[in-house]
Formats: C-alpha cells, structure tokens, sequence
C-alpha cells in the first residue's frame, strides 16, 4: 500500500516532536537543590517536618515524610513513644493530649492511623503496619497530596509544569491527532470500507491519541520549588550540616523524641536518621 507522501511519517514524525518537546518542558523545569549556607544550629523556619522532608527530596515522595510526621506528632505530645527494652523495635506508642495547637490533615491522618489501632490506648509500632498494599498505596497518596497542598499554600512550590505549557503541549498534540485522523481515513477508503465506518474510526483512532498526550502532560507530575522555596530549602539543608556534625544524632532512636524534641524530627526528615532507624518506613509507609 504507497502511502502518500505527506501521510507516510507524520503520526510518527509529529509524535516524536511532541515528545521532544514535553521532555525539553520536564527537564528544564525540574528541581534542583541549592547549596547549603553555613551550618544553622537551630531550625530555621516554621515549616512542619513532611513540608521539610519532601522540599530537600525535590517535591518527591519519600517515606521520611511519614516518619517525621509521627515524630513530630510525638514530640508535641500529641502521642508518647516508649521503648521498653533495648530493641527499637519494641517500641509502643500511646496516645497524648497534645500541645493545643491544631493539625493539618495530614497530620490527622496519621494520629487516625493510630488511634484506629490502639487498644487501651497503646499499641505496638509493628501494628501499625498495612495488611493491604492498595490501601497503603491509597494512605501514602492521600498523605503525600495533603503535604503538596501546604507547601503550595506556603509558596514554597508550584505545579511542574504551568497551565501555559501544558495548553501548549496540549496544543501541540493536535497535530499528530489530525495526522492519525487522516492517516486512519486515507487506509478505511482504501480498503473500500463504508464513510460511517471510516470517519468512526478515524475519530476513534485520533481521539486515542489525543487522550494519551493529553493524559502525559496532566500527569501528577512532582512539584518544584518556588524562588522562596528554592531559599528556605538553602536554610534547611544549613540547619541539616549541623545535625550531622551533631554526635549521637545518627544512633537516635524513636523514643528518644522525649528528650531530643523536635530536632528527632527533624532529622528523619532530611535523611540524617539510617535507614533502619526510621520510624514507620516499613510500617505504615508500606
């Protein structure tokens, strides 16, 4: 079958361009981190640890926003964390009257996570745990989508991509969209298939097409940071060179918040707590 000449590469031509161009749209509006100033003693700013933890992760979801939350809820004495033996592990938190000051949902969300669980009033960090993926997938989703929510209310980040560039890309897809249509009619006459079925296909055809790019560039694409953003970022990762100049900081445990603070917080959330320290990465962050 000879295809005509300006038929033969323009559904593949005009897609590749159209990728080429949502690809230049993502890279160039990416986060990237600033260099830190010299090491802060004290936390430099008002922002609540998951804001925190998700600014120096590049708007990224990362289970230390979960953990820190916890943390945090604990060291205002919204819960209590007590550690009975020397496993970590072992740790029970209970529920507290708190320090008065009102949540954020998210923050909710996870005091909800625990009181759902308690029993008496305690329960065992390992209870925490999901039994179910789909609902841990739906938890995490609800948490990291509240925590965006805040950072924009801030101004500390904003959509990846503007409303202009996605009107563009979506703009841009209608060339390939009207290539398929073409295309798909141009094939329907020549296998001598009936005008209905030719234009219902081709616009079935063109409209598939349409859907996907329209689908990419809507996608929940991660956040970046605002130019305020961009400089409290800067302060927190100064406050952070301090936390691991700080000796101990590192061997930290859960329960430790009751006399550390909000510097436990802290911590997990810009990363200085090991892996294996962290609070509710393989519990509730499942």
């Amino acid at each position: 079958m000879d295809w005509p000449p300006f038929l033969q590469l323009s559904v593949p031509v005009t897609l590749a361009v159209w990728v080429a161009l949502t690809a230049a749209a993502l890279r160039r509006s990416r986060s990237r981190l600033p260099e830190p100033g010299a090491p802060l003693t004290t936390p430099p700013g008002e922002e609540p640890p998951a804001v925190v933890s998700l600014m120096v992760n590049r708007w990224r979801s990362d289970e230390d926003a979960i953990d820190s939350t916890l943390l945090d809820l604990a060291a205002r004495g919204f819960l209590e964390l007590r550690q009975p033996g020397e496993d970590p592990s072992e740790t029970a938190v209970r529920l507290g009257k708190g320090d008065g000051r009102s949540l954020t949902p998210y923050e909710q969300q996870v005091l909800d996570r625990v009181q759902k669980l308690t029993v008496g009033g305690e329960a065992p960090l390992t209870s925490l745990a999901f039994r179910s993926w789909s609902e841990a997938r739906r938890w995490r989703a609800a948490f990291y989508r509240s925590v965006t929510e805040e950072s924009r209310h801030r101004g500390l980040s904003q959509p990846r991509l503007t409303r202009r560039t996605r009107r563009t890309l979506l703009g841009a897809a209608v060339a390939p969209s009207a290539f398929m249509f073409a295309s798909w009619m141009w094939m329907s006459a020549k296998l001598h298939a009936g005008l209905a079925d030719q234009i219902t296909g081709s616009l079935i055809a063109a409209s598939a097409v349409f859907l996907a790019l329209y689908l990419v560039a809507e996608l929940r694409w991660s956040d970046r940071s605002t130019p305020e953003g961009t400089r409290v970022a800067a302060d927190w990762l100064s406050y952070r060179a301090h936390l691991v100049a700080v000796e101990g900081v590192t061997d930290l445990a859960p329960a430790d918040v009751a006399s550390w603070g909000r510097d436990v917080a802290f911590a997990s959330a810009l990363g200085v707590l090991p892996t294996e320290e962290a609070l509710m990465r393989s519990r509730v962050a499942l």
